[in-house]
């Protein structure tokens, strides 16, 4: 009896939680694809942002647009209602060619050119072509072409007029359309007098990403550019006037007919009210709920000046090829009407609001911040084949948390955790003071470091306070160290795990002004303690900036006879004398431990007597709006150019070479490195560098973020990569804890020891 009950309940209670689990799983799926829809939109809003010709240079608000647009998304129910959304967005475009559809294929119930129908044919004295067919036909046998053009040479001279017939049941493929064109291109110029000039595309072009800020590299910039116009040379003794059927499924041959027109050589029959995309390329995304978009990313400049293009006449559907012939025998349809002109097309300043006023967006400003820094790095990022694993998840994962902030705070640092999946040493967020705030601005006067996988105190700027050199930190405000610093890599974006720990250790006791900092050390010698220490000193005071310079001469002749130069503040007039005091020393040790002044295009010319030397490899994306094809940028887009050593300015030290690194090292201290390893035999002594270098360049958020990255891909001359790997020591030397504590640079120590071993042999 009593399994009998307890074989009830347990049946009841799958009775219970079944409908319970079922809906958990309807809401979890709704969820699902309430965010993918939105990820969409946001693909969608940043492709027309970059590459659809009108934001160029017309007055359009389309932060507005997107902001207007994520509640109608939010709230979408069907594939139809998701699509209506988008065409919301788009209808602020003006632009019949940028839209979203759900695609059926509809055949167009055209009936004048059945399969049997030939496709080079004349009726009544007027040579019919059937372009479209012959382009299917060309396909599926290339040989099949000449064929076709000799056939219609051959029916010319009885012909009093030409009907090109560029209908189609369906959109053409990509291929079809290319041998289309092919084959116009290689007919027309026998139909033709005279030469006839064509019309021209219009469209944006990105050489990198221009920054948004006063600050970052200058020579990235963007451009709207007009192609030069073709010729199609006409060799005929005889004038033929043309017309062209077109119907919404023809290809694109718009500059051809547009050159035709102008030159009254050819008129436009449309078969019904469905017109043909209205000129210039298109790129497609597909979204959730077979939703597709179809993305103006040229646009037709006719020789007038006008825009597009216009038929000559709209006939009914099945009457295409009867008036057509009708127009070229008995010019029934006038030549083709002048248009306006459109003024000359000037860009726009393309730089991006950053809605200072909103120090906490609202959701949608949240999602815009989001949608923009997206689409920034999925296609100006040149390191983004280093993080594809990861990319393609990033809107869908970070939706829920933008959509989840409760103030500014959480706002900025869930901007600063999104920064991070770069994975960009360069990475960073400026004016995210609520943030800062919270992470907490001041801390007790001491400096920490990584060594030897711990949080050690390497300076004390305070003796009053009871921690010393060598404390191994295990515990802050009783919370495990380990914790404190995974907690923080979560908003510090960086290339390699140095940078990561060299950042985590400068903030690790951060926290409000004149808290009390808790901290459980253990000792040099083992013993433990629990200290406390107010934090009074601002992460902003000069006292922790003087904390971390060396203080010993910059340029110097060490006691073992070997020359010295810290690169960190040796400044760029210094060079010339930097060599006096050199010159006679057997081998000298670059410092590049920090930041360099610009010094190495002065000194690195100086070690080498080789001449023309490639010094580093540069390539950054290079976007033409035309080459976007099957929803990805062609891995190929980049403008790439090779960075030589300067000419040397004076006599070269022919002295051993050796260069001190460590994680301080990082963008132009890197290429410094790089310059040096092509000039000499360099012999780099320490730890990796941070891993990061190529040209900052920033984006700005709403809430007036400013956010920076890496804007070009810098490799060695030799073609090895440098982000996220760092440049490696030939003599991996770390320092101890102990080499700590009794103030040892051992570092430097193991450079004059190599020296020693190495100049005797």
């Amino acid at each position: 009896m009593k399994t009998q009950k307890l074989l009830a309940l347990f049946l009841s209670c799958i009775v219970i939680c079944q409908p319970a689990q079922a809906h958990a799983n309807s809401s979890s799926s709704a969820e699902d694809a309430r965010i993918a829809r939105l990820a969409g939109l946001a693909k969608v809003w940043g492709t027309v942002k970059y590459f659809h010709p009108f934001l160029a240079y017309r007055d359009i608000d389309w932060d507005k647009a997107l902001v207007e647009t994520i509640p109608k998304v939010n709230a979408a129910k069907t594939p139809q209602e998701y699509q209506a959304a988008v065409n919301q967005m788009l209808a602020v475009l003006n632009d019949k060619s940028t839209r979203a559809a759900i695609e059926i294929e509809i055949k167009t119930g055209t009936t004048d050119h059945p399969a049997q129908t030939k496709h080079v044919r004349t009726e009544n004295r007027v040579l019919v072509i059937d372009a479209a067919q012959i382009a299917k036909a060309v396909t599926n046998d290339n040989s099949a072409l000449n064929g076709f053009v000799a056939n219609i040479n051959q029916a010319l001279p009885g012909a009093t007029g030409v009907v090109i017939d560029a209908r189609n049941t369906s959109k053409m493929s990509e291929i079809e359309s290319y041998f289309f064109d092919v084959f116009l291109r290689q007919t027309l110029p026998a139909i033709l007098d005279t030469d006839v000039v064509l019309g021209s595309a219009r469209y944006r072009m990105h050489n990198g990403y221009a920054t948004q800020t006063g600050s970052g590299a200058s020579f990235y910039s963007s451009a709207l550019l007009n192609s030069t116009p073709q010729v199609i040379q006409g060799r005929a003794k005889n004038k033929w006037r043309i017309a062209f059927v077109v119907n919404q499924h023809s290809p694109a041959f718009t500059e051809i007919l547009s050159g035709l027109q102008a030159a009254n050589r050819a008129l436009m029959i449309q078969e019904g009210e469905q017109a043909p995309e209205s000129g210039g390329a298109a790129f497609t995304i597909e979204l959730p709920d077979n939703v597709k978009v179809r993305i103006r990313t040229s646009e037709l400049i006719n020789l007038d000046g006008s825009i597009d293009l216009q038929p000559d006449a709209v006939v009914p559907t099945g009457a295409a090829i009867g008036e057509a012939a009708k127009a070229v025998q008995d010019n029934t349809i006038g030549q083709s009407p002048n248009r306006t002109a459109q003024p000359f097309a000037s860009q726009l300043g393309q730089k991006d609001k950053p809605y200072a006023e909103m120090e906490f967006p609202t959701v949608e400003y949240r999602l815009l911040a989001l949608f923009r820094f997206w689409n920034v790095i999925n296609y100006f990022y040149p390191y983004k084949k280093l993080i594809e694993d990861s990319w393609a998840s990033v809107l869908q994962r970070y939706i829920p948390k933008f959509e989840a902030n409760r103030d500014a705070a959480d706002y900025q640092l869930t901007v600063r955790e999104l920064i991070t999946e770069m994975h960009d040493s360069h990475g960073g967020v400026r004016n995210s003071n609520a943030a800062n705030e919270r992470l907490g601005t001041f801390q007790p006067p001491v400096l920490l470091r990584y060594l030897e996988d711990k949080s050690v105190v390497t300076k004390v700027l305070d003796q009053k306070i009871s921690l010393k050199v060598g404390d191994v930190v295990l515990a802050i405000d009783d919370e495990p160290v380990e914790k404190r610093r995974e907690f923080l890599s979560r908003y510090i974006a960086s290339s390699t795990p140095q940078w990561l720990m060299r950042l985590v250790h400068s903030r690790l006791l951060q926290g409000p002004k004149d808290s009390i900092a808790k901290l459980r050390v253990r000792g040099p010698e083992g013993e433990m303690r629990e200290v406390a220490v107010a934090r009074l000193l601002s992460v902003t005071d000069p006292k922790l900036i003087a904390a971390t310079e060396r203080s010993s001469p910059i340029v110097q002749v060490l006691p073992s006879g070997y020359g010295y130069v810290d690169l960190d503040r040796l400044q760029g007039g210094e060079v010339d004398k930097m060599f006096d005091t050199i010159k006679s020393t057997p081998a000298v040790i670059f410092d590049m431990r920090g930041y360099p002044n610009g010094t190495a295009w002065a000194i690195a010319p100086r070690l080498t007597e080789k001449k023309n030397v490639v010094a580093a490899l540069f390539s950054r994306p290079f976007l033409e709006a035309t080459a976007l094809s099957n929803s990805e940028y062609a891995d190929s887009a980049e403008y790439s150019f090779a960075q030589k050593l300067p000419d040397s300015t004076g006599e070269v030290y022919k002295g051993k070479v050796v260069m001190l690194i460590n994680e301080d090292a990082i963008s132009q201290a890197e290429h410094t490195c790089m310059f040096f390893e092509v000039a000499t035999n360099v012999t780099f002594i320490g730890t990796p560098t941070a891993g990061a270098n190529g040209d900052v360049t920033f984006m700005v958020l709403p809430g007036n973020l400013a956010v920076s990255f890496t804007g070009h891909n810098v490799r060695h001359a030799d073609g090895r990569q440098l982000q996220r790997v760092g440049i490696q020591p030939t003599v991996r030397v770390a320092p101890t804890i102990r080499g700590t504590i009794d103030g040892r640079d051992e570092i430097l120590e193991a450079a004059v020891k190599y020296l020693r071993e190495n100049l005797k042999k």
